[in-house]
Order: structure tokens, then C-alpha cells, then sequence
């Protein structure tokens, strides 16, 4: 859990309700030897906009641009400061003043081992070269204020450590914040608070670019959770960028695709939020977390989550060096910029998040990035890749049966095929989101169960139809499904059974 509903000291309480008397049995993480709790992961209470602290940092004595223009892991910004990594270090200077850098004072067991840093919002996050997370919290104040935590994972940011998964081409930093981002749209066109606390993401780009597995500080130690690439998957990523929740991912083709997403956005979290599949259009927005949670008169946040939002093709030469970053409130409020190349001219392209078309900015410092074929037809699929193997079929004592294909724990929805006896049929749609856990999952579909949220819905046409239909569809729509377009349920999968429990009915992979 990462931002949480209603205020910050409700926030805590709640949670520790959730994880009292629990204990975490997590995959193994060795302990660097500095895991000081600090205040990651709090929200910024107040914020010192001087640079106290920054004339004590020692010169850079290695070479750095005197400005950075993309959120890579090599060189990083948020609204205040720029920084860079070379040499195992960590380099930081004003991100409006060219030039200026000094080198970040690091614990002892990270100084001298970074690999790669990431900053969003009012953190930083570093890897060293064994993977493991190092966050940076106060990021948005002056220097003096910067604390370093190798703490993440239940409980409440406290944890024995993460690292990034296996595999990992790509990986990037993402804080939606109620300071800077304090509002975010859903698919009804409904602002919703991001909360009194944060929702802060490791987003990795895994499994030869077609998986994006999050990993959130406030859940357990594992790399289970995933998103989707475009195309239900299909799409084959060659690079990644996330700030505040908003991922932009490009393929070799030039194809790009963003998306507003992450463990809250995606319903998993009702705990702390109210969530519903029914249409929240034309709703009043509540005032505040509390009443959202609680006041049904307010929209609950519509679900599913968006979806991946093709953006226009560049103009122009690009390579794979991409990158987004927040410009103000709202998750409409985001930058995108590629590298490339324009008459001769190095620089990049660059484009608000709904503009219809790239402009570009000249800079003068040599490409760094892969060049791109960016095609001039849209690509995005040209990438084939095998349907998932998890197929499940059952039969009810009722003599109906219920089919399931491709089951993907990152794609939603899923088709679901009712057939009955007399041959008749029913196609309704399953959604499945990957809810929240207190214990380690097992990445993907094993042999440990993995429970999901469900909600089976039915045609709306269907149901205003229902008298003209078949009597076995009739019965079943009735009588299993409550006469309901909408239907919660229980999902609980392993790689051989498919168990939904508002069908009372368990399915075998077929």
C-alpha cells in the first residue's frame, strides 16, 4: 500500500490494523548494514526551498552536463534537482542553474556501489550493483534535509529490503504525491485525491521487455505484481519511463504508449478505497478521501483503470533514450521527450501528455541513446509473441460449463464462456485485479494459489434484453447472477484450477 485514503495519522493507523499480528515471511534480502528507518515515505510536511546544505558537498570532480534533460538512471530530476551517477557515486546540482555539481554524501555501504538513480516527486531512489533499493526521502527540500533508507516492504516502508527483478532491462522511479500532484483522473472523468500519504513505485521492465512488474514499498518483498504492456502484452518495450504514475513505453518501431497506473489506480487497494465497474459519470467528486470512502452520493473511482493511450508518431529521428516527468497538479500535467535527431540538429522531441503532435528542442550534445527504426505505420503489434498457456475448463452439477483462456495475471479482462446443455451460450467478460497481500507471492501462476478481486459483467444489452433470451440463459443470468450487470466475486488460480466463487464452480486447466 502505498498511498492511503484518509489522512496521514488514519493512513497509519489503518494499515496497522491491517498487519497486526502478522509476520512476514519474505524472500531473502541481505542487509547492506545501513537500513536506518528515517521518515521515507512520509509525505512532506514542510519544505525548505534554500539550498542550505548545498555548499557543504564537495565539488564534482568528474565530467557532467550542465543540464539534464531526460529522467534516465543515469542522470535523473525532479522540480528542484538534477541528478547524475558515475563512478559508483551519486552527483546532484540545481536543476535550473547550468552546471554546479556537487557529489551527494551516501551510507557507507552504498558510497562508491551505485548503479543506476531515479528521481520523482520528493524522492530519490539508487541501486546498487547487487539491485538493492536506497531511497532518498526530502527530496524536494534542501540538502541538509536528504536522509537515506535501505528499509522497504511491510510494514509501512519498514521492511528487510527489495531489489529489482530478475531480468530487468530497464527500470525507473515513480511518486504521485498530494503536495505536487494532488488530484488524478479516472476513466469517468472524476478527480480523485491522491491521499495524505504517497504512491511511490519501483516500475521494471522484464521478461525481454514484454512484462512491467511495480514493486511498492509498502507491500511484501517479492516482485509479484505486474502491468501489462500495450496490446494485452503483446507489445514488446525496448524502453521505460514512469513519473507520477504515468509510464511511457516505446518499442523498436517507434511506437509509444502511455498509461496512468499504479496499485491504487489499478482497484486493488479497497481497504482504503471504494471502487465500483458501474458507470460514475455525471457524480459529484467528493471533498475529501474520507467521503469518497464512505459517502456512496460521491463517485467511487471507476474501474477498470485506464488503459494504454497510443501517442502520435515523432517526426523525426529518435532513439531509445525516453522520458516523462511532471509539470504541476493533475495527471494530465505530464512531459514527454525522446532523444533524436532534427535537420542535423541533436536534441529532442518533445510533447505535453494530450498535445496532438511533437516539437522539437535543439541542445547540441551528442545522441547517447540506440537509434530507432521509427516507422512511419503504426507497428505496435509487429512483435508476435505465444497466448498464455493457462486455459481452464469446468462443468457445474447443473450441467452448465465455464471456459477461461489465456489467463494472464497482468491482462484484464478475460473472456468468460458459459455454455449449456442444450448447447446455448453465454459470453460475459471477468475482470481480475491482483488484490492486496500482506505475504510473498510467487511471480506469475504456480502452484500457490493467487487470489484476485473479481467482477463478472454481463452485457448491458443482455440484461435489457433478458425476457427475449434463451430459458437457460435466463435461469442462469436469475439465479447465479442475481439479475446483476455486475457481480463480485472471489478468484483464486493455480497453475492446474481456476476457482470462482460466485459460480461455485472450480475449473481445471485444459
Amino acid at each position: 500500500m502505498s498511498a492511503r485514503a484518509i489522512g496521514r495519522t488514519a493512513v497509519l493507523a489503518a494499515v496497522a490494523l491491517v498487519f497486526a499480528g502478522m509476520t512476514t515471511h519474505s524472500v531473502t534480502v541481505a542487509d547492506p548494514g545501513c537500513a536506518p528507518v528515517g521518515t521515507v515515505g512520509t509525505p512532506e510536511v514542510t519544505v525548505d526551498e534554500s539550498t542550505a546544505g548545498l555548499e557543504a558537498l564537495a565539488p564534482a570532480a568528474v565530467d557532467l552536463p550542465e543540464q539534464v534533460w531526460f529522467r534516465t538512471t543515469a542522470e535523473s530530476f525532479n522540480r528542484r534537482w538534477s541528478f547524475a551517477t558515475r563512478g559508483g557515486q551519486v552527483y546532484v546540482k540545481e536543476a535550473a542553474v547550468l552546471g554546479g555539481w556537487r557529489t551527494v554524501e551516501l551510507p557507507g555501504c552504498l558510497a562508491g556501489r551505485v548503479a543506476g538513480v531515479s528521481a520523482d516527486d520528493d524522492e530519490v531512489m539508487a541501486i546498487d550493483r547487487d539491485g538493492r533499493f536506497f531511497t532518498m526521502d526530502h527530496a524536494l527540500s534542501a540538502p541538509r534535509d536528504w536522509n537515506w533508507s535501505s528499509r522497504y516492504g511491510t510494514p509501512l516502508w519498514t521492511g528487510p529490503g527489495n531489489t529489482l527483478p530478475p531480468g530487468t532491462l530497464a527500470w525507473t522511479w515513480s511518486v504521485l504525491s498530494p503536495n505536487e500532484d494532488h488530484v488524478w483522473r479516472d476513466t469517468a472523468g472524476n478527480d480523485h485525491p491522491v491521499g495524505g500519504a504517497k504512491v511511490s513505485h519501483v516500475f521494471a521492465l522484464t521478461h525481454d521487455g514484454r512484462r512491467i512488474q511495480y514493486v511498492d514499498p509498502w507491500l511484501p518483498v517479492d516482485h509479484s505484481y505486474e502491468m501489462a504492456t500495450p496490446h494485452g502484452g503483446r507489445f514488446q518495450a525496448v524502453a521505460l519511463s514512469t513519473s507520477a504514475s504515468t509510464s511511457l513505453v516505446v518499442n523498436r518501431f517507434g511506437d509509444f504508449y502511455t498509461r496512468l497506473y499504479d496499485f491504487d489506480i489499478s482497484g486493488a487497494d479497497k481497504v482504503f478505497f471504494r471502487y465500483s465497474y458501474e458507470d460514475q459519470r455525471g457524480l459529484p467528486e467528493a471533498p475529501d478521501m474520507l467521503a469518497e470512502r464512505v459517502d456512496g452520493r460521491y463517485a467511487a473511482i471507476q474501474l477498470p483503470a485506464p488503459d494504454w493511450m497510443r501517442q502520435p508518431k515523432v517526426p523525426g529521428e529518435i532513439t531509445d533514450r525516453i522520458s516523462v516527468h511532471k509539470t504541476g497538479p493533475g495527471s494530465a500535467a505530464r512531459e514527454l521527450r525522446v532523444e533524436g535527431r532534427d535537420g542535423g540538429r541533436n536534441g529532442f522531441w518533445t510533447k505535453r501528455l494530450t498535445d496532438e503532435s511533437w516539437t522539437f528542442v535543439a541542445t547540441g550534445q551528442p545522441l547517447v541513446g540506440t537509434v530507432l527504426e521509427n516507422s512511419a505505420t503504426d507497428r505496435s503489434a509487429d512483435t508476435p509473441t505465444t497466448p498464455s498457456p493457462y486455459d481452464y475448463m469446468g462443468v457445474s452439477p447443473q450441467g452448465w460449463s465455464a471456459q477461461v483462456r489465456a489467463f494472464d495475471v497482468a491482462v484484464t479482462p478475460t473472456p468468460l464462456r458459459i455454455t449449456f446443455g442444450d448447447g446455448d451460450g453465454l459470453d460475459l467478460i471477468l475482470h481480475t485485479v491482483d488484490g492486496l497481500r500482506q505475504m510473498p507471492q510467487e511471480p506469475g501462476i504456480s502452484s500457490q494459489p493467487r487470489q484476485f478481486d473479481g467482477t463478472i459483467e454481463l452485457s448491458a444489452d443482455l440484461l435489457t434484453s433478458l425476457d427475449a433470451q434463451p430459458a437457460a440463459v435466463r435461469d442462469f443470468v436469475r439465479n447465479i447472477l442475481g439479475g446483476k450487470r455486475f457481480t463480485d466475486t472471489s478468484v483464486a488460480v493455480t497453475g492446474t484450477g481456476f476457482h470462482i466463487a460466485a459460480l461455485g464452480l472450480s475449473l481445471n486447466r485444459s
